[in-house]
C-alpha cells in the first residue's frame, strides 16, 4: 500500500474540505479517478486513498460515517464510499436538477461538438438512462436539432459515438 500512496500523491491529487458550490464534490471525485485509472487501483486502494485527501469537517464525517459504512472485517469498497459521500455533499435535490437538465438538453444553436461535450458532462447524473448503448445514441439523438436528427438521407445508427460522428 505504501507504494501505490507515494505514487499517488506524485500525482499531486486534489484534497476536499467539504466547501463550494454543488458541483465541487462531483469535480473532486472526477479528478480522483483519473488517478486511479493510471494507477489501476482496487476497490479498497481507492477507498484508503481518498480518504487521504479528506481534510477539516469531510474528515470528520469520514471518522464518524465509516464504522456504520465499512463495520470491521468488511472490506471498503468504492461504490459505498461514493454513495455515502455523495449522500452528504451533493444533495439528491441539486442529483435531481442535474438529472432533469439532462432530460431537458437539446442542441439549440450551440455546435454539435459543444452539445456532445454538455451531453457527457450531465449524463452522469442519469446513468441508468443510458446504461443502454442503444438508449444512448437515441437520447442524444433527441436533443440534436431538427435537421440533423432527421436528415434527407436518414440514417438508424444504434451507437452514440458513431451518431455523434456522423452529425
Amino acid at each position: 500500500m505504501h507504494k501505490i500512496l507515494e505514487q499517488f500523491l506524485k500525482l499531486n491529487p486534489p484534497r476536499f474540505i467539504g466547501e463550494g458550490d454543488l458541483e465541487a464534490a462531483t469535480i473532486w471525485i472526477q479528478e480522483l479517478e483519473k488517478a486511479f485509472t493510471l494507477l489501476r487501483c482496487s476497490e479498497e486502494e481507492k477507498v484508503v486513498l481518498v480518504v487521504y485527501q479528506l481534510q477539516g469537517n469531510v474528515s470528520t464525517w469520514w471518522k464518524a460515517t465509516r464504522g456504520s459504512l465499512f463495520p470491521k472485517g468488511l472490506i471498503p469498497v468504492w461504490n459505498a464510499f461514493i454513495e455515502a459521500f455523495n449522500g452528504k455533499y451533493f444533495s439528491s435535490c441539486a442529483r435531481e436538477q442535474k438529472m432533469a437538465k439532462f432530460q431537458c438538453l437539446r442542441q439549440g444553436l450551440i455546435y454539435v461538438d459543444q452539445y456532445e461535450a454538455k451531453f457527457a458532462e450531465l449524463s452522469q447524473y442519469a446513468p441508468r438512462l443510458i446504461e443502454d448503448p442503444e438508449d444512448k445514441a437515441r437520447t442524444f439523438k433527441d436533443g440534436l436539432r431538427p435537421e440533423l436528427k432527421d436528415p434527407p438521407v436518414p440514417f438508424d445508427l444504434k451507437d452514440y459515438n458513431e451518431l455523434y460522428g456522423r452529425a
